[in-house]
């Protein structure tokens, strides 16, 4: 189906990106994403019919076809990033979880919104929760997500820069983490969603409580879906740097629920006793405790 043009008349040309924007089927692109339509469009024998002016656009040319396509009404600023992301028209929206991770190629949904998509909790997060690395990491995923997409095609003038978030995506609130473990994720089947892999959310339950509906909920959680997810759970905790993560779950996954894992008896080796080893980081410490993992059972 083409585009119902409803502005100025289109050029051959644009009208060719119009259309390739719409086969797209992405409700949103980047500036970067853009000026790759664009110079695909030269490479491509259609392309070439459109009496293009030489054989690689320039920044210049991108601009100009970005320009002609805002006056036919093909594309417009984003309601919620403006001119820093360029809005599909012909092309339905999307939620906020799929938008978020178009605009930005570094992160993921994690934390409680990420446990919601699970299935894990009952509990409906108000904000949507993304998380990505800080900033010096998130910046050379960025170029390596730039070098696979322009892999044998020409120099992009256009580069990614580090998404800035607004607080409301389509009518939601975003909380971006950034954190110097990126963590796993996943992408959702059929949506450009990328999420925490179920390990990973149970590492960020242990991780970060507070973003996951209080120790207390996470309890709750780890009571009623562990077991099912032990080895994916036991493979990501192993993963962490801190071994005081690891007492919490060895302390929770043993003592707790009496769940045995070959891996977990490795763990006991990183206990050390310490006042600020809580299984609760939010709350004061307590005086009962874990031999085993040599931490306060605060909650």
């Amino acid at each position: 189906m083409s585009i119902r043009w409803r502005a100025a008349k289109p050029t051959r040309a644009s009208e060719y990106l119009g259309n390739r924007l719409e086969e797209n089927n992405k409700p949103v692109v980047t500036h970067f994403d853009f000026a790759r339509i664009v110079l695909a469009m030269y490479q491509e024998p259609e392309g070439r019919k459109l009496y293009l002016r030489g054989d690689t656009p320039s920044r210049a040319d991108i601009l100009r076809f970005k320009s002609l396509l805002k006056s036919t009404g093909a594309i417009g600023n984003d309601p919620d990033y403006g001119s820093r992301i360029i809005r599909v028209l012909a092309v339905p929206d999307l939620p906020a979880e799929d938008i978020v991770c178009l605009v930005d190629p570094t992160c993921h949904v994690s934390h409680l919104s990420a446990m919601q998509r699970w299935g894990l909790t009952n509990r409906s997060p108000r904000a949507l929760s993304v998380t990505r690395p800080d900033r010096p990491a998130a910046c050379l995923a960025l170029q390596s997500h730039m070098d696979e997409a322009m892999s044998g095609e020409e120099h992009n003038p256009f580069p990614l820069k580090l998404a800035q978030h607004p607080p409301r995506v389509r009518r939601r609130n975003v909380v971006v983490h950034e954190s110097k473990a990126e963590g796993a994720s996943l992408a959702i089947r059929g949506t450009d969603v990328r999420l925490a892999t179920i390990g990973q959310a149970f590492l960020d339950m242990l991780q970060r409580p507070d973003l996951c509906g209080g120790m207390s909920h996470v309890l709750e959680v780890w009571d009623e879906h562990a077991g099912t997810y032990l080895d994916e759970i036991v493979s990501a905790v192993d993963q962490a740097s801190r071994g005081l993560i690891k007492s919490r779950a060895g302390h929770i996954l043993e003592e707790r629920m009496g769940l045995r894992h070959s891996t977990v008896d490795h763990w006991k080796a990183l206990g050390q006793r310490g006042g600020s080893r809580k299984l609760d980081p939010a709350a004061s410490f307590a005086p009962t405790c874990s031999e085993t993992w040599m931490i306060s059972l605060n909650v």
